[in-house]
C-alpha cells in the first residue's frame, strides 16, 4: 500500500432536476436539484475507488452509486492520508452553513453519524472551500 493512495476523496456532484431517488436499503428520498459534495475513505486504494467511481457501468453497491447513476460528477477531490470522513462532513456542513442533509445515513450506514452527503447552497464557494480544506482537484 503506497502512503499517497489513501485518503478522503471529494466527488462534487450536480443534479440537473429534482427527483427522488432510492438509494441501497434507505428509503426514497426526494434530492433537489443543486450541487451535493460527498465525502468517502480509502484505507488502500484512493487511485482505484475513484477510477470506481469514475464508470458509467458498475454495479450498485454504495449508496453514493445510486446518486451517480443520476447526477452528474463534476469534480474529484483527495487529500492524501486523511481518514475521518465524519468530522470532514461536519466541517462542509458548518462552511457552507448547510443543514441539508439528503437524505439521513446517506453514506454513513457504518457510523453514528447523520450522513456524508452534503448540499451546497452557493457553488461558488467551492474554490475557495477546496483551498480552506487542503484538497487537490484531481484531473478526470
Amino acid at each position: 500500500m503506497k502512503p499517497h493512495d489513501t485518503g478522503l476523496y471529494l466527488l462534487i456532484l450536480a443534479l440537473r432536476r429534482g427527483r427522488v431517488i432510492k438509494a441501497g436499503k434507505l428509503p426514497e428520498n426526494y434530492f433537489k436539484s443543486g450541487c451535493y459534495l460527498y465525502v468517502g475513505r480509502a484505507k488502500n486504494s484512493l487511485r482505484k475507488r475513484i477510477e470506481r467511481h469514475l464508470r458509467k457501468r458498475k454495479k450498485r453497491f454504495w449508496h453514493i452509486d445510486y446518486l451517480l447513476a443520476k447526477a452528474e460528477l463534476r469534480e474529484v477531490w483527495v487529500k492524501a492520508g486523511l481518514f475521518d470522513e465524519c468530522g470532514m462532513a461536519r466541517r462542509l456542513r458548518r462552511y457552507l452553513k448547510s443543514s441539508t442533509l439528503s437524505p439521513k445515513k446517506f453514506g454513513a450506514s457504518d457510523c453514528r453519524c447523520p450522513g456524508h452527503l452534503v448540499y451546497v447552497p452557493d457553488e461558488g464557494e467551492l474554490s475557495t472551500l477546496r483551498k480552506h480544506l487542503g484538497f487537490v482537484k484531481l484531473k478526470t
